[in-house]
């Protein structure tokens, strides 16, 4: 398992250790690897960390996300933006970098970390971050439909 993360030698360098002394005491292989879902050339890099490691990956899970609190009309643009980066955009740029490994291999699974929020029932002061969680959701319906062509 590649747990990915931003910042493994700097503010997550705790956890990325944590992580390797985890993977030492249980036996298993669980390795922290960098990766900011807000950058193509950070994605790419981490993609190929996984495959230079790694036979192939079998699992994509897109779990990274960015919540705010707050009057909808408070938040400007750019930071509505913000948030569709890595709730929306981010998990575009991992499909980039993987999807063609898994379909070359006519195998894997892409599961997508969403929100009960896009079930409806919201609370108030969090309508970005609901917003960008529905893109998302979106996004993986019409990814759902595609992918299953490719097995």
């Amino acid at each position: 398992v590649h747990a990915s993360m931003r910042d493994i030698a700097g503010r997550n360098a705790e956890r990325a250790e944590a992580y390797a002394d985890l993977s030492d005491r249980e036996g298993i292989d669980l390795r922290a690897v960098e990766m900011d879902v807000r950058s193509q050339d950070s994605v790419d890099a981490a993609v190929r960390t996984v495959l230079d490691t790694s036979a192939h990956i079998d699992v994509v899970i897109h779990n990274a996300g960015h919540m705010v609190y707050g009057p909808a009309e408070a938040f400007t643009p750019e930071q509505l933006g913000a948030l569709y980066d890595v709730n929306v955009l981010g998990t575009q740029r991992v499909n980039r970098a993987v999807l063609p490994h898994l379909r070359a291999r006519r195998a894997g699974l892409v599961v997508w970390v969403s929100s009960s929020s896009c079930a409806g029932g919201t609370p108030p002061y969090l309508a970005p971050y609901f917003a960008a969680k529905n893109g998302m959701d979106a996004l993986a319906l019409g990814y759902a439909r595609e992918l299953a062509l490719w097995g």
